[in-house]
C-alpha cells in the first residue's frame, strides 16, 4: 500500500472524468435528441435506442473489462477503453444512419464502461471503509458538475453546430480522458494483488461476488434508484419540450439546474457520512426519495401545473447522490476482495436496467405520466433491496 498511488483531490478528479462517461455521453446530447429524429428521418423510440445502445455497451464493458483487471492490472485497460470510447465517437459524429449512430453507441458505451468500472475499482484498491465511502461521495460531487455542464453545453451546439457537433465535442472529451489515463493514473492493481487468470478465473471472481446475498442486495438498490433517475433522464427531452413545450436552450437550463442537485446532494452526503454510517443514510434518504416520486406521480396524474413539476424533479435528482455513492461504497466493501469484478456487477447491473428503462418510458402518448410511473416503482423496489442488504448485518466500514 505505501508504494501506491495517495487516493487525494486530484487523483479523484481524474477518476471523476473517467467516471464521468456516462453523463457526458448522454446528457450532452439530450436536446438533440428531437433534431436527430428529424435528420435521420427516424422516430423518437428509435433515437431513444441510441440511449439503450449506449447503457447496453456501458453495462457488458464493465461486466467484461472489471474482471479482466482484477487479472492483469486496471491502467493498459483503461488505456484501450478511452482509446475505443475516442473512435466511437468519431464514428458517431459521421454516421450516415440511425443504425449506424446506434451501433457506434455501443461501441462508445463499451469505452466508456472500461473507464467507469475502472476507476470506480480503483477506490476500494487505495482506500477502504469510511475512508472509500468519503472517496466516493467526493467523486459524486465532482462527478455531478458534468450533467450540469454538458446540457448546458449541448444546447449551445445545437443551433450552429447540429446534433453531430455534440459527439465531436465528446470527441475532443476523450481525447483529455485518454492523456488521463496515460499520464496521471498509475497502476492500483500490482501484480501480487492480482487474482485468477483466463476464463475459469474470471468467472471464479464472479461466482465469488453473487455469492455475497448482501452485494447482491445492494446492487440491485443502486440499480433501481439509477433507473428511476434514468428515467426522467431518457423521458425529459420529449417530456419537457414536446409535452410542456420548452425550447431547446431552456430545456439545457432547466437540466442543468436539476443536474445541480446531484452536486448538493454529495456535498450533504459528504457532511452526513462525518457523523453517521452509509447504510443508514442511503436508508433514509431512500424513503424521502420515493416520496418525493410518489409526488410527481400525482402531479402529473391531478395538477398538471408546470412550476411544480420542475421543482419535484430537482428535488428527486437531489436524493441520488446520497443513495448511489453509499450504495457502491457499501457494495463494493463488502467484496472488496474482487474490486474490480464487484464494480462490473455494480455497473453491469445499473446500467442493463437504464437500457431497459429507455425504450419503456418513450411507450404511450403521455411520456410524463409514463416516467413518473417508472420513478415510482423503481425507487419502492430499491427500498425492498436495501431491507435485505440491511438484514445481512451492517458492514463496517472501519
Amino acid at each position: 500500500m505505501a508504494n501506491k498511488q495517495q487516493l487525494g483531490t486530484g487523483l479523484i478528479l481524474a477518476l471523476a472524468l473517467l467516471s464521468a462517461s456516462s453523463a457526458l455521453s448522454t446528457d450532452m446530447y439530450l436536446p438533440a435528441m428531437p433534431g436527430i429524429a428529424q435528420d435521420l428521418s427516424t422516430t423518437a423510440p428509435m433515437v431513444q435506442l441510441t440511449l439503450s445502445g449506449f447503457m447496453v455497451g456501458m453495462a457488458f464493458g464493465q461486466l467484461i473489462i472489471g474482471p479482466l483487471s482484477d487479472q492483469f492490472g486496471r491502467k493498459n485497460l483503461l488505456v484501450g477503453g478511452a482509446v475505443a470510447a475516442l473512435i466511437a465517437s468519431v464514428l458517431c459524429a459521421s454516421a450516415p444512419s440511425i443504425s449506424v449512430l446506434v451501433a457506434a453507441r455501443v461501441v462508445q458505451g463499451i469505452g466508456g464502461g472500461a473507464c467507469m468500472v475502472i476507476a470506480r475499482a480503483i477506490v476500494p484498491d487505495l482506500a477502504r471503509g469510511q475512508a472509500a465511502a468519503q472517496a466516493f461521495a467526493l467523486l459524486m460531487i465532482i462527478q455531478g458538475v458534468a450533467p450540469v455542464a454538458a446540457p448546458l453545453v449541448g444546447g449551445l451546439l445545437v443551433g450552429p453546430f447540429g446534433w453531430r457537433g455534440t459527439f465531436w465535442a465528446l470527441a475532443l472529451i476523450n481525447l483529455v480522458q485518454l492523456a488521463v489515463s496515460v499520464f496521471v493514473i498509475k497502476e492500483s492493481r500490482p501484480k501480487e494483488e492480482r487474482v485468477g487468470a483466463g476464463l475459469g478465473g474470471m468467472l471464479a471472481n464472479y461466482l465469488f461476488v453473487l455469492r455475497n446475498k448482501q452485494f447482491v442486495a445492494y446492487t440491485f438498490t443502486l440499480a433501481l434508484s439509477f433507473g428511476a433517475m434514468f428515467s426522467y433522464i431518457s423521458a425529459s427531452p420529449f417530456v419537457l419540450q414536446d409535452e410542456l413545450g420548452i425550447p431547446v436552450l431552456m430545456y439545457s437550463i432547466v437540466f442543468g439546474v436539476n443536474a445541480c442537485g446531484l452536486i448538493i446532494g454529495g456535498v450533504v452526503n459528504r457532511r452526513l457520512l462525518q457523523k453517521h454510517h452509509p447504510h443508514h443514510i442511503m436508508r433514509t434518504v431512500q424513503f424521502s426519495f420515493a416520496t418525493f416520486c410518489a409526488l410527481l406521480l400525482v402531479e402529473v396524474l391531478f395538477i398538471h401545473w408546470v412550476p411544480l413539476f420542475l421543482v419535484l424533479l430537482f428535488l428527486i435528482v437531489s436524493h441520488i447522490p446520497m443513495i448511489m455513492a453509499n450504495s457502491t461504497a457499501l457494495g463494493t466493501e463488502v467484496v472488496r476482495q474482487r474490486a474490480g469484478s464487484g464494480s462490473a456487477i455494480l455497473g453491469f447491473t445499473q446500467f442493463t436496467m437504464a437500457a431497459l428503462v429507455s425504450p419503456l418510458v418513450g411507450l404511450g402518448d403521455n411520456k410524463a405520466l409514463t416516467m413518473a410511473i417508472a420513478m415510482v416503482v423503481c425507487a419502492l423496489a430499491a427500498i425492498l433491496c436495501s431491507y435485505v442488504a440491511g438484514k445481512q448485518g451492517i458492514p463496517k466500514m472501519g
